[in-house]
């Protein structure tokens, strides 16, 4: 089986659980919506309305990561569909590339359908939305994605994983909305290095910055370069130690 055909049928499994959209592009859409609807065909304050898209933007690339990285190669693995994919591939890179290519599809789908809704909505320019856009999918997709790779080198089952996937959303939503950004204080990066909901965040406001010459970047390149190291280390030794065969209950 080649990479194509592996895409097309794991971005055919992604559309089919359609639950999954209501958490990683209904709910910032609706909150987005809800917290600015006395500005619907207005003009609200722009950078932070902008600041406002960057956070969900960055929410929707974690939880699709979190969605479609470790945790599901993990469910592949305990219904034994892993080491069939393995078999008929012979190669597991060629498995992780087919669902990160299927995940990439329907995230940035999704974030340029976000995008222009809330252009239209509020009347923002598109083309700079977009623009910050492109630049956290290509700056994070590749690190945020490896980095919850770990879960599949890990001995959890299916049943063990979803609840941490749960907590660890709403674990990272707290403190993002929290944010401590603006220092290069020891704890800002701990909370970079530990919350990658706030190291996209980060991203997106820096290029933010860039494009707004006044402004001074929340964090440097550097250190975002540095997480983003980081994170593909934990990816590739991740997928080195990957388990292939079920967790099978003593």
């Amino acid at each position: 089986m080649t990479l194509f055909p592996m895409t097309k049928h794991f971005l055919r499994v992604m559309v089919y659980y359609k639950v999954n959209f209501i958490f990683s592009f209904g709910v910032p859409l609706v909150s987005i919506i809800y917290s600015l609807r006395k500005y619907i065909f207005r003009h609200p304050e722009q950078k932070e309305t902008i600041e406002l898209i960057i956070f969900w933007i960055s929410y929707m690339i974690v939880l699709y990561a979190l969605m479609d990285s470790g945790s599901a190669l993990v469910r592949l693995r305990e219904e034994q569909f892993l080491k069939m994919f393995l078999f008929i591939s012979r190669n597991k890179w060629k498995v992780i590339m087919a669902r990160f290519f299927s995940h990439l599809i329907v995230l940035t789908a999704s974030a340029v359908l976000f995008d222009l809704i809330a252009s239209i909505l509020f009347s923002l320019p598109f083309g700079t939305l977009l623009g910050i856009t492109a630049v956290m999918i290509c700056v994070c997709v590749i690190p945020v994605y490896s980095l919850f790779l770990l879960f599949a080198a890990l001995p959890f089952r299916q049943e063990t994983i979803q609840p941490i996937v749960n907590l660890l959303i709403f674990f990272f939503l707290i403190i993002t909305l929290n944010h401590f950004s603006g220092t290069t204080t020891f704890f800002n990066v701990l909370l970079l290095l530990t919350n990658p909901m706030n190291y996209a965040f980060d991203v997106g406001l820096t290029f933010l910055s860039f494009l707004s010459s006044n402004d001074a970047p929340p964090v440097s390149w550097l250190l975002l370069l540095l997480i983003s190291c980081i994170y593909l280390i934990i990816g590739f030794v991740s997928i080195i130690n990957m388990k292939i065969l079920p967790i099978f209950r003593n």
